[in-house]
């Protein structure tokens, strides 16, 4: 049997028994939202479903399937101020690596460490509400400009570049590290702030 919680509340979700893979009940509960929710995170028996493989997941049987939770937010939230949500992240987590990078500099690795820990936290809040937003307001990453390339690019080198430098955090080679992070995280960072400022004046004229 599986326990559905949806913003921690249990929900009651009546399956047809011919429905026995995962992404089927998930589909069952997001159908039974409120038109004005929208799915935010899940997890599967605890463990983000995007740390699981994501869509590769949704075709397992659901038997195995203890525990799910699903956090939704509103929409009409997202909507009128999800661009200033993903820049404010952006901001706050550019601040917090450049200090992580010092320290990395200074030998102070395991001050580093635990602020760099800190800033995998707000990077992943950044993304999460950059997906949000672009689902909401239906943006198409490969039309929006930014500085002779577009956002699209833009999140490929960001996945590619967190790669690299967590691969030198689990090296512990701390000097790569903060090059990474100084020459490479952060001015994708800041091409972020350009794109996504752009696309907030864009909307504000258009409105």
């Amino acid at each position: 049997m599986t326990v559905v919680r949806v913003d921690d509340r249990i929900s009651e979700i009546n399956m047809d028994p011919s429905k026995t893979k995962i992404g089927d009940i998930l589909d069952a509960v997001a159908s039974a939202l409120p038109a004005n929710r929208i799915i935010t995170e899940i997890l599967l028996n605890g463990t983000e479903l995007s740390k699981l493989g994501g869509k590769v997941v949704l075709d397992n049987d659901r038997e195995n399937l203890h525990d799910l939770q699903i956090h939704t937010a509103d929409k009409e939230l997202w909507v009128a101020s999800g661009l200033d949500i993903a820049i404010s992240n952006v901001d706050r987590v550019k601040r917090s690596l450049i200090r992580a990078a010092e320290l990395f500099r200074d030998e102070k690795n395991a001050e580093g460490n635990h602020f760099f820990a800190r800033c995998i936290d707000g990077l992943e809040r950044f993304i999460e509400a950059v997906t949000i937003t672009r689902f909401v307001l239906r943006l198409d990453f490969t039309k929006q400009p930014v500085e002779g390339r577009t956002m699209a690019a833009i999140e490929q080198d960001f996945s590619q570049i967190l790669k690299e430098i967590i691969s030198c955090q689990e090296k512990q080679n701390f000097i790569d590290l903060a090059d990474r992070i100084e020459y490479e995280l952060l001015p994708n960072l800041s091409t972020w702030t350009k794109g996504l400022t752009a696309m907030k004046i864009a909307r504000q004229a258009n409105s």
